[in-house]
């Protein structure tokens, strides 16, 4: 049966939205590191699509202060101050606070079931040493929990917080991630969430929040300024490795 022009529109909509999905997982997901250029068509190499859908995924996220554009058919992950740190801290402790009160007071079983395997596999991530999966597994964790507040509106918010600072993971290893008060914290959240103590639950979020993210505002210059954690260049030409940087998310 041929295929219509309305189902090429649809076919070819989804596509976009599946590339853009894909790399807003990624950025969540600190795979890609503070200032790292990477190409228009590195990520179509990896994706395996065109560049149409790349581009305009990649301008979307520009938008969204996810990436900075470069006039070289590239783009780059920002670089950060003290002080946008500090502010993006503050606004993520007060939105994902109040998710996790939400997600105290409506969570199911079924969903803190998975809230609490997320918190098993970021520990036997951390255990082997697997920081991408760790970062992966951290992520999966606070969208869980940002999941069951039943919030849609909150949850997009905070998805585009998250857009700007999951680069900034990278700076919290090796040394940050060492500690035994994210995983205390982690259980102390899941108790909370299984009890329906609201007030408990935020506090935990808060905590966490404010830990990390202070501690990469003080990894800050003196001029205020916070280095790339590598200063990496995404090559154009895909290698072995490229394809586990990230992948097609398909809804």
């Amino acid at each position: 049966m041929p295929r219509t022009a309305t189902t090429l529109d649809a076919a070819d909509t989804s596509l976009r939205q599946q590339v853009y999905n894909s790399l807003r997982e990624a950025l969540t997901s600190g795979r890609f590191a503070p200032g790292q250029k990477v190409t228009f068509r590195y990520v179509a190499g990896v994706l395996g699509v065109s560049l149409t859908p790349v581009r305009e995924a990649l301008r979307r996220l520009v938008a969204e202060g996810a990436f900075e554009m470069n006039p070289n058919r590239s783009v780059r992950v920002p670089l950060m101050t003290r002080d946008k740190v500090l502010e993006l801290r503050d606004i993520r402790m007060e939105l994902e606070g109040l998710a996790a009160a939400k997600a105290a007071l409506a969570a199911t079983r079924p969903q803190t079931a998975e809230i609490r395997r997320a918190a098993r596999e970021i520990l036997v991530a951390r255990t082997r040493g697997d920081s991408a999966t760790d970062r992966q597994k951290v992520r999966e964790f606070h969208f869980a929990v940002y999941a069951a507040a039943a919030q849609p509106t909150l949850l997009r918010l905070i998805e585009g917080l998250w857009l700007q600072t999951g680069p900034y993971m990278n700076l919290l290893y090796p040394d940050f991630i060492s500690s035994s008060r994210g995983p205390a914290g982690r259980q102390r959240l899941i108790a909370a969430l299984e009890a329906g103590d609201a007030a408990a639950a935020r506090r935990e979020m808060e905590n966490d929040i404010r830990r990390a993210l202070s501690y990469v505002a003080g990894l800050a210059d003196e001029n205020g300024n916070i280095a790339p954690a590598v200063p990496a260049t995404t090559r154009k030409r895909r290698s072995p490795a490229a394809s586990a940087v990230f992948e097609l998310q398909v809804n």
